[in-house]
């Protein structure tokens, strides 16, 4: 299929601004901000989102296939936080229907337009599931590792995160000795979110693997920061927070 340059794009875009123009401008600025990005925010709830999906657009009308890359067109063409939603809300529908090698060759490349927290973790949830399936499972652990070396701090973020997503939507998970070892390589960054990232993957790691884990955060106590300690205990019982509390103290 042919992709006319912007044509869905701006139906899309043409579509979202007129729902905003009665959203409060006040909450789409304190939206912008708390997602922390610097694409266009219309301020439209999730709920308008996932109205706009289930109404359409008049090219939405092929195979799940095709409409997979125009969305995928979308993704990366769409000035907006919302335009860009749409996506997601696409894959969270038909995702099960779209090939693995399908998703394989086009999902690692919308990182290059994650710009925030929100589509980051987006993201993550289906590329975690690649990296569960058999057949895309090797592939998307080279790219993870090398996202996690990367001076791009959301394919930082995303090496980790993408990792176990939460790990009570996995059936099998990866090593942990190899989760380990991305973890580790991350453990002094210097950026907040791929700290956050940190700690969400040792929660998660705990519970895939909660004695090897707990094992981990306690011999790298003095080394975690407070930004990913405070998350990676948050699944922990009392006496298990209390120990590495204490620990962390002296």
């Amino acid at each position: 299929m042919k992709l006319g340059k912007n044509k869905y794009t701006k139906e899309v875009e043409d579509t979202l601004t007129r729902l905003s123009l009665n959203s409060d401008k006040q909450k789409a600025d304190k939206l912008k901000k708390y997602i922390g990005t610097q694409h266009l925010v219309h301020g439209l709830t999730s709920a308008i989102q996932v109205g706009v999906y289930k109404n359409g657009f008049s090219f939405t009308k092929n195979s799940i296939e095709e409409d997979f890359e125009l969305f995928n067109m979308i993704y990366h063409q769409s000035p907006s936080f919302e335009g860009k939603n749409l996506a997601f809300i696409f894959l969270d529908k038909h995702h099960k229907h779209i090939p693995v090698t399908t998703q394989l060759q086009i999902l690692p490349l919308w990182v290059e337009k994650v710009d925030n927290w929100a589509h980051s973790d987006s993201l993550s949830k289906y590329l975690t599931r690649l990296l569960e399936h058999k057949t895309s499972h090797k592939e998307l652990l080279r790219i993870l590792k090398t996202w996690n070396s990367s001076s791009n701090l959301w394919e930082r973020r995303q090496s980790l995160i993408s990792l176990y997503y939460y790990a009570r939507t996995k059936t099998e998970f990866i090593k942990y000795e190899i989760s380990e070892k991305l973890i580790l390589n991350l453990l002094l960054d210097k950026e907040y979110y791929v700290q956050k990232a940190v700690g969400w993957a040792l929660r998660e790691s705990y519970n895939a693997y909660p004695k090897q884990t707990f094992a981990f955060i306690e011999h790298n106590i003095k080394s975690i920061s407070s930004v990913a300690f405070t998350t990676c205990i948050e699944k922990m019982n009392d006496a298990q927070k209390l120990t590495l509390k204490t620990k962390r103290k002296k």
